[in-house]
């Protein structure tokens, strides 16, 4: 990268010699995944062919492995083969955007993508294979090849990752950035730069025509009207621009540096719909963003049904002596039946009757109304920790939330996820605004965030803005996540009454 007027630095930026250096070792790091990836595919391609084929047919029909005589042939049509795939990867993974070394996409996406790149190329060279005629393949070992070289891959693009990460928390692949705009989303983007190095990204300092204080520990370098002579003190990889409503500026700035080796990226000014999903289109030539209630659909929304289908029909049989002992327990505590089942509204508001061991005596419901002075809750949920109700075996499954694992049943039945929002009684959505009631866009849960981030020791209002979180930003990653935090929270039996 060359920059035509870079002829002064500053003692707190780095010099031209250590900028080139930061972008040999991109470029080089780029060439040695590459490299790698390259190495993969001949490995795991030639290894599986001559273990899974030809060391099979030497052992079933005594034929020795002599590649350069009878088997040379056959072996070149498998070389036509990878080749072929490998070419077509190399197409896909251009066409996904994933053969960058600093990737800029999530790793649950970009092992996704991997994946479908592996698989079109695959299905697609065995489509020319049969136009060619080219049949004679080892239907095992294609099926291991994609199986080996997709696996394979995947490690080393988590090894990549954690690579990446490591080298920019110590600034040698790092972008010297400068931000225009000190407002809330650059002060908010500022934020995020500064305390998550392994963006990749190290804030030169802002521009800002009305804010003259530093932010945090970067510096204000003046006025937009001053970068041009910014850029001749400072070594800069790209300009992000936070205040797009300010057409005027924006445009000025890339009318006078879009020549310039210099990356210009702009935010939009949607600050005020972060709260919302938004998804990028365009109708035509005309851009266009359009407002998503939640990520948590298509083949994501399948993905996540799989998994609480799989996943709770597992639990069920391994906690099959919890649900016995804990029926046992119940009878013998108290009069009644051992599961209790409660209506609650799921997603968009349908009704179903979700089940719970019996934690409370069995006119509960009818003592409550003396109770209700009682609540403990800020708002229309009712908690209290002595209650009264709850049964000597009740308070303990409460504790350890033991009482909830007859709610798998509702998730295999499709009334609820394994994670999502608390099913609201009716009595309580009877009092929601249009705040609260995003709540029921999807499938309610056994856990969520609130019971990860302090259960019933939070308001409610706490709880709606989690579980608003929760919905916009939903991932299967963040659903791991809640899963593996649910685990020790429950097990402490903290914050559970």
């Amino acid at each position: 990268m060359s920059y035509p007027f870079a002829t002064k630095t500053s003692n707190n930026m780095l010099p031209t010699l250590e900028l080139n250096r930061k972008l040999e070792n991109r470029k080089n790091m780029a060439l040695i995944m590459a490299f790698c990836f390259m190495i993969i595919e001949i490995a795991s391609f030639t290894t599986l062919y001559f273990i899974l084929y030809e060391y099979r047919i030497s052992q079933e029909f005594g034929e020795s492995i002599n590649l350069f005589t009878t088997n040379f042939p056959r072996f070149m049509n498998y070389i036509i083969f990878f080749a072929i795939s490998s070419l077509l990867y190399l197409f896909f993974i251009f066409r996904y955007k994933i053969y960058h070394f600093r990737s800029n996409s999530g790793l649950a996406d970009e092992l996704f993508k991997m994946a479908k790149s592996y698989s079109f190329a695959v299905i697609i060279t065995i489509g020319i294979s049969f136009l060619m005629k080219y049949t004679d393949f080892s239907r095992l070992v294609v099926i291991a090849y994609w199986f080996s070289a997709i696996v394979l891959s995947a490690v080393l693009r988590i090894l990549k990752r954690l690579l990446y990460f490591r080298l920019a928390n110590n600034d040698l692949v790092c972008k010297n950035v400068i931000i225009v705009g000190a407002g809330k989303v650059g002060k908010s983007l500022m934020d995020e730069l500064t305390h998550n190095k392994s963006f990749g990204y190290k804030v030169v300092g802002f521009v800002d025509d009305h804010d003259k204080d530093d932010f945090l520990d970067i510096q204000n370098l003046g006025q937009t009207s001053e970068l041009n002579l910014l850029l001749q003190k400072y070594i800069v990889d790209e300009i992000i621009i936070t205040i797009p409503s300010e057409r005027e500026l924006v445009n000025q700035i890339i009318k006078d540096f879009r020549k310039l080796d210099i990356k210009i990226k702009i935010i939009p000014d949607l600050f005020n719909l972060v709260m919302s999903t938004v998804q990028i289109g365009n109708i035509n030539a005309l851009p266009v963003v359009t407002l998503v209630k939640t990520p948590m659909r298509g083949l994501g929304l399948i993905a996540k049904r799989i998994f609480d289908i799989l996943t709770a029909s597992v639990l069920l049989l391994m906690i099959s002596p919890v649900f016995l002992i804990t029926s046992l327990a119940i009878k013998l505590d108290s009069e009644g039946s051992i599961f209790y089942k409660q209506t609650r509204l799921g997603k968009n508001g349908k009704q179903f009757g979700m089940l719970k061991f019996r934690s409370m005596i069995t006119n509960a419901e009818a003592m409550l109304k003396s109770l209700e002075n009682q609540n403990e809750m800020d708002n229309i949920v009712f908690k209290m920790k002595d209650d009264p109700r709850v049964t000597k075996v009740g308070r303990f499954i409460r504790k350890y939330s033991i009482d909830e694992l007859p709610q798998l049943i509702n998730v295999i039945k499709g009334d609820m996820s394994l994670v999502g929002p608390r099913p609201p009684l009716p009595k309580e959505v009877q009092c929601y605004g249009d705040w609260e009631w995003r709540r029921l866009e999807v499938l309610p849960g056994i856990t969520g965030l609130w019971q990860v981030s302090g259960r019933s020791d939070l308001s409610f209002n706490q709880w709606m803005n989690l579980d608003v979180y929760y919905i916009e930003n939903w991932s299967l990653g963040l659903d791991l996540k809640i899963l593996i935090k649910t685990i020790p929270v429950v097990l402490k039996g903290e914050g559970a009454y």
